[in-house]
């Protein structure tokens, strides 16, 4: 939850959504079959771990395969990428946050992302966010290059 997703690129306006990594492949979920108020209950969990200081990179308790696969039917916006087209992956640490930096082939072009925690919001006039999580992603990264 609380996933900033956005294509590297001149003009590129990122998107909130939800991240979620297997050892097969990363997807990034704008548009999902969740019900609001299962979706906003992981949120406000994930708001509570940002201030118990805990890991905010935990499994979404039942979500499970078929719910990915629902989404990822759902709409041609979600971005699924097997890892076998990952061809970089990596994390930037700024002073506002860490970036998950990602470059992967899709349909014959190489197209980069990057993936921030988001920790607050400003909902006027678009959604944005104000705020991002100092994060180690090295556990993801890790695993992505096995």
């Amino acid at each position: 939850m609380w996933i900033w997703g956005q294509e590297e690129g001149f003009m590129k306006r990122g998107k909130e959504g939800m991240l979620v990594i297997t050892n097969m492949r990363i997807a990034f979920i704008m548009k999902t079959k969740m019900k609001y108020n299962v979706h906003e209950e992981y949120s406000l969990r994930q708001l509570r771990r940002f201030k118990d200081g805990e890991s905010v990179l935990l499994p979404i308790e039942r979500y499970n395969e078929l719910d990915l696969q629902n989404d990822l039917a759902e709409s041609d916006k979600n971005l699924d990428i097997p890892s076998s087209r990952i061809i970089k992956i990596s994390q930037e640490k700024k002073k506002w946050g860490t970036i998950l930096k990602l470059k992967f082939v899709a349909n014959e072009d190489t197209k980069g992302y990057k993936f921030m925690v988001v920790k607050g919001w400003v909902k006027y006039p678009l959604k944005d966010p104000v705020s991002f999580q100092q994060l180690d992603w090295d556990p993801i990264i890790a695993l992505m290059k096995k």
